[in-house]
């Protein structure tokens, strides 16, 4: 590689960036951290790239190229990298074993291509990411397989697919998240279909102050029923369009002499968390109170009294983010199988 001819070198960056280049400059040195293709007009990246390996390689930015095909041997070379840049390209699909060498990528852009077909194992191996931008595609499937339990990608915290195709969401897997991943969790900008799920579901993300809901409230739009394709507001549905029942949070409900679990569901992961009883009453470990915090934080009830009714307050606390939740508890003054 030539550092004074054909890319810039700065140490452990080489920066290739706007040398209208159709290839990738051969020879890349294997001390290379940061890797910059960008701007250029790179058509392919091919099994051999870099027939080199570069097992320092952690930053490789290929964005606004003309890019429609990856070889499912690309990364092989790389599989070190933690941050990939392949937005605003031209390619259409995402085949299955296409990233399978890279374990360890935390953070990959694919926004502003024209990918409308993902195939679902085509992030299987990445257990480490941790940021994936899909948005300004023609995605017409909602990639279910990323949040659903038994398949998401564990710390996977920002999923945006915003400015697709999705019409249709899997709204019983949404509901059921924890909220450190709704809180990342971006759709707007989708020709959704109207119903009063979907109206609930984000009215309730938005009470709960999730940045997904609160940040682009505006752009969550959706389709009503019918020839005409009438786009409205989603935030709207409960009075003008579908008269849909406006949203309140749930009390908890409980029974005497039940076992119960109030979650402490934090927007961000990892937080230590602490708990008050109606009246302002802390909780505190190894004393005769019926109430303990199990080790995820959450709070435990055992058995459910009458006087348990009330608001219980989680209070959860990091280096960088302080986070309460209310709970208001409604207690029934009978057993679940018998009067009182």
């Amino acid at each position: 590689l030539n550092c004074h001819k054909i890319c810039i070198c700065a140490s452990n960056i080489v920066s290739c960036s706007k040398m209208n280049l159709s290839d990738v400059p051969l020879h890349i040195p294997s001390y290379t951290v940061v890797l910059d293709l960008s701007y250029n007009e790179l058509k392919r990246l091919k099994s051999e790239w870099t027939p080199d390996r570069l097992p320092n390689l952690h930053n490789l930015l290929v964005s606004h190229n003309e890019m429609t095909f990856l070889s499912s041997e690309a990364f092989v070379n790389v599989k070190h990298l933690r941050y990939l840049d392949l937005s605003s390209n031209q390619l259409r699909q995402l085949d299955e074993f296409v990233f399978e060498p890279l374990v360890n990528l935390e953070v990959l852009l694919l926004y502003n291509n024209r990918i409308t077909t993902i195939d679902r194992a085509a992030f299987i191996t990445m257990i480490n990411l941790q940021k994936l931008y899909l948005s300004q595609n023609q995605i017409s499937r909602f990639p279910t397989e990323l949040i659903k339990d038994k398949s998401r990608l564990d710390k996977l915290s920002l999923l945006d697919i915003s400015s697709n195709r999705v019409a249709v969401l899997p709204i019983d897997e949404l509901r059921n998240l924890p909220a450190y991943i709704k809180n990342g969790l971006y759709f707007h900008s989708n020709p959704l279909h109207c119903n009063c799920d979907l109206y609930t579901l984000l009215a309730h993300w938005y009470i709960r102050n999730l940045n997904s809901a609160v940040d682009f409230k505006d752009d969550y739009t959706c389709v009503l029923p019918g020839p005409q394709k009438t786009q409205v507001p989603a935030f709207d549905l409960s009075s003008d369009y579908m008269n849909c029942s406006t949203f309140k949070e749930e009390e908890e409900e409980a029974f005497l002499e039940q076992s119960l679990l109030l979650r402490c569901d934090t927007k961000h992961r990892n937080m230590f968390k602490t708990w008050t009883l109606p009246g302002n009453v802390p909780v505190i470990a190894g004393t005769n109170q019926t109430a303990k915090v199990s080790n995820d934080g959450n709070l435990l009830v055992n058995p459910v009294k009458t006087d348990d009714s009330g608001t219980y307050t989680c209070f959860a606390t990091s280096e960088a983010f302080n986070e309460t939740i209310y709970i208001v508890l409604k207690v029934y003054n009978f057993t679940m199988h018998r009067s009182g």
